[in-house]
């Protein structure tokens, strides 16, 4: 009776532990695997906080100017068609920048380009220098101020014609000051038209750098 009560005993003692601690082992698994599936999935992802260098570079390229505000903070200092304005059909069209705030500033150099206009009545001499010619489209009441101003000391002329070429009208022009001086020209549009805005010398040998500021009002 001792040893089958003992026996008895130490039987159900093991098969308590055994169902205890499978049950227990098998809890903390599951336990374990669903704490894991939680962090996986619910867990919020912090870019900085995992990587210092992948959140700089968002930063950086949502900080990053864009093309747009590249062109919209750019100055107004170019004329808006390219090339060399050197014949009647090479005149650079400056009508929408000389129409903004405080108008346009165009550069360039006379040096070796053609001599489209001869508009002697503009400024008493007959300016068959090298030209450089800009297109204005005007609307009625508009008025236009040109001022050419010589970068490497020439005597230089500037007019407003059209239409362009040897055979026209002039409309505005001087060739009054004397060695590098400065020359500005205003006109007044009567009418919807086309106007040339041209940066001339007095003969042939008369060219050279300038910068010409045109505003439209």
């Amino acid at each position: 009776m001792r040893r089958t009560g003992l026996a008895f005993t130490i039987a159900m003692m093991t098969a308590t532990g055994c169902a205890t601690g499978g049950a227990t082992g098998g809890d903390d698994v599951g336990v374990d695997a669903r704490a894991v599936d939680a962090r996986a999935v619910d867990a919020p992802i912090s870019i900085d906080a995992a990587d210092p260098d992948a959140a700089a570079t968002v930063d950086a390229a949502i900080d990053a100017p864009t093309a747009v505000d590249a062109a919209i903070d750019a100055p107004i200092d170019a004329p808006t068609t390219g090339g060399v304005p050197d014949t009647c059909a090479q005149a650079q069209n400056i009508t929408a920048a000389a129409l903004a705030p405080g108008g346009v500033t165009v550069t360039g150099n006379t040096t070796g380009l053609a001599d489209d206009v001869q508009a002697s009545p503009c400024t008493g001499f007959l300016p068959d220098g090298p030209d450089a010619i800009y297109a204005l489209d005007l609307t009625a009441g508009k008025v236009v101020t040109a001022t050419a101003t010589p970068t490497t000391g020439w005597d230089i002329s500037i007019e407003i014609i059209t239409p362009c070429g040897l055979s026209t009208t002039c409309l505005a022009g001087t060739d009054g000051s004397a060695g590098s001086g400065a020359e500005t020209a205003s006109y007044t549009s009567p009418s919807a038209q086309t106007v040339f805005v041209v940066v001339d010398g007095y003969n042939p040998g008369v060219a050279g750098g300038y910068s010409l500021a045109v505003r439209v009002q």
